[in-house]
Order: C-alpha cells, then sequence, then structure tokens
C-alpha cells in the first residue's frame, strides 16, 4: 500500500505543478489578444501572427491542464440518477466508467505521441503566412494524455479502494492547500 500511496502524492504534486504553471499561459494568450485587439481597431494594423499565437498558447494551456482538472474533479459530470447510490456503489460504478476513459486516453496517446514524433523530427512549420513552428504544440498532446492517464489511475487507485474497504484512501493530498482555494 505504501507505494501506491507514493504513487499517488507523487502524480498529484506533479500534477499540481505542471496545472499551476500552465495556468500562467493565460497571461501571454491574453496579452498578444489585447494587443491584437489595440492595433487592429486603434491602429488599423493587425497582425499576422496574433491570432496563430494565441492559439497555439490557449491549446497547450487548455491540454496540459486537464490531468490538473482530473485531480481536482472540476469536470463537468451529470449525476441526476448517480448522487442517489451510496458512495461505495458510485466507485464500483466508477471503476466501469475508468474503462472508458483508459480507451479514450490510451487511444490519443497512441496516436498522439508518432504524429507529434514526426513533427518534431521534422521541425514542422505552420503553412500560414507567419509560418511558426507548430512541433512544440503538438508534443503537448502525447503528454498531456500522458499525465491524464496518470492522473486517471490515481483516482481509479482511490475508488477500487472505497470499492472493497468502504474507506477513502487518505494519502495527504487531498485537501486543497490556502494557494489552490
Amino acid at each position: 500500500m505504501g507505494f501506491l500511496i507514493t504513487f499517488i502524492n507523487f502524480v498529484d504534486a506533479l500534477n499540481d505543478w505542471v496545472g499551476k504553471i500552465c495556468a500562467f499561459l493565460v497571461y501571454p494568450t491574453m496579452l498578444v489578444l489585447v494587443y491584437e485587439v489595440v492595433m487592429r481597431y486603434g491602429f488599423n494594423s493587425p497582425t499576422i501572427w496574433a491570432h496563430e499565437t494565441s492559439c497555439m498558447l490557449y491549446g497547450a494551456h487548455f491540454v496540459l491542464g486537464g490531468a490538473y482538472a482530473l485531480r481536482w474533479g472540476a469536470f463537468v459530470n451529470v449525476e441526476a440518477i448517480y448522487i442517489k447510490f451510496s458512495p461505495r456503489t458510485r466507485a464500483v460504478m466508477d471503476l466501469f466508467t475508468w474503462t472508458l476513459f483508459y480507451a479514450f486516453v490510451g487511444t490519443l496517446l497512441w496516436l498522439s505521441a508518432p504524429w507529434a514524433w514526426e513533427s518534431l523530427r521534422v521541425m514542422e512549420y505552420s503553412n500560414s503566412t507567419w509560418g511558426p513552428y507548430v512541433w512544440q504544440l503538438k508534443l503537448t498532446i502525447p503528454a498531456a494524455a500522458f499525465l491524464v492517464l496518470l492522473q486517471g489511475m490515481t483516482r481509479t487507485i482511490k475508488d477500487l479502494h472505497f470499492a472493497i474497504t468502504g474507506r477513502e484512501l487518505l494519502t495527504g493530498s487531498e485537501a486543497p492547500s490556502e494557494s489552490q482555494v
């Protein structure tokens, strides 16, 4: 059990760290968009790079934040019937739904890794007028899928423990700190 708790704490800490770092991508995205709006509407001089840059920054922000969102239960759930069951029954139901999660994330990782690697290998760039490199954005997809897969494993372990014992697996990383609230 000690290894599982160490694994869960490591994955939780890793995804907290990545999530907090990626949260700061919203600032350069915002600056690029504000710059574009000011240039376009204030000076009638639109840029050729702002839209593509903001899309890439937001794309990285979005996909890399997924594991953090999963860690803190920030995804939207449809729980009309689910909430009527006992916590233990919900844990058992979650164990079945995790199979869909693993099928999706596994497929995403399996298909995106070679795609991203090929992009890196050829130093792929955009065909737009500006033509920035896009390989670094493509690398975020398998990286994010891997982080989400790890976080899903921690949730599965916790659900399995709860389904078997009827008690939550206490790892020391459940309660958000002051900075996360």
